[in-house]
């Protein structure tokens, strides 16, 4: 009768244990849900960008860590890519390209952090991260878009393509192909950053920001992962002052970005 009882007990465990699962499954899959890793990464823009569309409340922000990141990695079903970030939009959108479970899965940061920026939110205090309007005739909507989209992608490649230990196992050759990297007029770092410098500097006299006053995901992906990153001597070879002597302007727009109101009252919510 003990032994009864007690598998008795082990099912109903078994059975509430199902029940809170789906139960947070549904809960987490009625909202967008953004997958990424603990640190701000690739996803800072994203991150901003979805706190302004939906608050708090209305999206999942599900950090995951390195164990995690592992096992999904080896699960099946885990990761679409293999790799983060990965939004989950619930199913009900106009292509109804779902997998079966009522979501899309989407990857790659700079199509997240655009999506997030464009939505529509319910509060009138929201910023506009990405300019809106598609239409051919309104160039300088286009413009403003096609330079923040450069910022962002040109962000992406001088941190991929900067020379990584993998690639160049030696600590000596690698430390000199990195101050190559860098190296004032010639290094791709050196010529990438001075692309966004310039782009300040042309708006420079309206505001900090790639769009003058006006904040974008731009800006956001610009403060990190590239600038902070150098500012906490995290991009090896590249020591902080490299950004005063050279780019004054990116450093200035770090420091307008963690001052604006909208990253203060984000970063009140979610301690990165």
């Amino acid at each position: 009768a003990r032994e009864r009882e007690r598998e008795r007990e082990r099912e109903r465990k078994k059975l509430t244990t199902a029940i809170m699962t789906a139960a947070a499954a549904t809960t987490i899959l009625s909202k967008p849900t953004l997958r990424y890793f603990m640190f701000p990464g690739r996803c800072y823009a994203a991150r901003v960008a979805l706190y302004n569309a939906f608050g708090k409340e209305g999206w999942v922000d599900e950090r995951i860590g390195w164990g995690k990141y592992k096992k999904l990695k080896e699960e099946e079903n885990g990761l679409v890519m293999g790799q983060l970030p990965e939004l989950r939009v619930p199913g009900n959108n106009s292509i109804g390209n779902t997998n079966g479970n009522g979501f899309i899965t989407v990857t790659q940061s700079h199509a997240i952090a655009r999506w997030a920026a464009r939505q529509n939110s319910s509060s009138s205090s929201n910023y506009n991260l990405y300019p809106e309007g598609t239409d051919n005739a309104n160039s300088n909507t286009l413009l403003s878009c096609l330079i923040i989209d450069e910022a962002m992608a040109l962000t992406d490649s001088i941190i991929a393509l900067a020379p990584k230990p993998d690639l160049v196992p030696d600590d000596d050759e690698r430390l000199q192909k990195r101050k190559d990297y860098s190296a004032p007029n010639a290094g791709y770092l050196y010529k990438g950053m001075k692309v966004l410098e310039n782009r300040l500097l042309e708006e420079q006299a309206s505001g900090p920001f790639l769009l003058g006053h006006q904040l974008s995901i731009g800006d956001l992906y610009i403060k990190k992962p590239l600038v902070d990153m150098i500012l906490d001597e995290q991009f090896e070879g590249v020591p902080p002052d490299y950004l005063e002597e050279h780019f004054p302007l990116l450093l200035n727009l770090s420091r307008e970005v963690e001052q604006h109101d909208l990253v203060v009252d984000y970063l009140t919510q979610y301690k990165n």
